[in-house]
């Protein structure tokens, strides 16, 4: 399904002016469990990649990168604590988001890498890669993609792993998508938006992020999402050819 339905964000609520209780769970994307808004703050469970994460959004905040969360601790239930944006975030991938809006995320992304690149978190990678750039990791203001949340999946490693999985995500590729010609425009929409001048191995990364995400929905035991991912793999396959940039 591609539907997008419009919802409050996990950074977001409908009226920030109206009375709000201690802590009010966040249904908004696809939230981890134990998500709550508390005032004008959101906690959330720590992981065992929450340290990487901290440092990260702390990085983000010292370059002056605006588009994410900022870490602001640890709260007295041991939860982290992270400002709230305003803003909404869809629950599905959206096959209606317009040219504009799906410049908009690819400049998005751009602009995070940017951010991350030459950081000692990268180390010797080009830059720190979110892992899930996806609609419902991303905050809208108006239909705008404006910010990014959700860093739990973030580890150094190439731009191309991110431009790949998230050109996938946003541009409504695979058998249910458009037709393969249509498919290749918006490749090439994501791809200028973004600043990607070599597209020689895209495809190749295309269908390495998602045979990674058939492995990981099996391994997970949801059988009917790595079915649909199957699918999209197997389509990929025999059409990458049309839809390359």
């Amino acid at each position: 399904m591609r539907t997008l339905d419009v919802v409050p964000s996990h950074y977001a609520a409908n009226d920030p002016h109206a009375a709000q209780p201690a802590e009010v769970p966040l249904l908004g994307g696809r939230v981890t469990p134990g998500v709550v808004r508390v005032g004008d703050t959101v906690r959330r469970p720590v992981g065992p990649h929450s340290a990487f994460v901290h440092a990260l959004l702390r990085h983000l905040e010292q370059v002056g990168f605006a588009d994410a969360p900022r870490f602001l601790g640890i709260d007295d239930q041991g939860r982290e604590r992270l400002s709230y944006i305003e803003g909404f975030v869809p629950d599905n991938l959206d096959a209606g988001l317009t040219d504009e809006r799906l410049a908009d995320a690819a400049r998005l992304l751009r602009r995070y890498h940017d951010a991350t690149a030459g950081s000692a978190l990268a180390g010797v990678e080009e830059v720190v890669c979110h892992n899930d750039i996806s609609p419902v990791n991303t905050v809208f203001v108006d239909g705008r993609p404006t910010a990014l949340f959700d860093f739990d999946m973030a580890r150094p490693g190439p731009r191309i792993r991110d431009v790949s999985y998230g050109m996938f995500l946003w541009l409504n590729l695979g058998w249910d998508g458009p037709p393969p010609e249509e498919q290749r425009r918006r490749i090439r929409l994501w791809c200028d938006a973004y600043g990607l001048a070599d597209r020689s191995d895209l495809m190749d990364e295309v269908k390495q992020r998602v045979r990674e995400t058939v492995i990981r929905r099996s391994g997970d035991g949801s059988e009917d999402a790595a079915r649909w991912w199957q699918h999209q793999l197997e389509w990929l396959e025999r059409h990458d050819r049309a839809i390359a940039p």
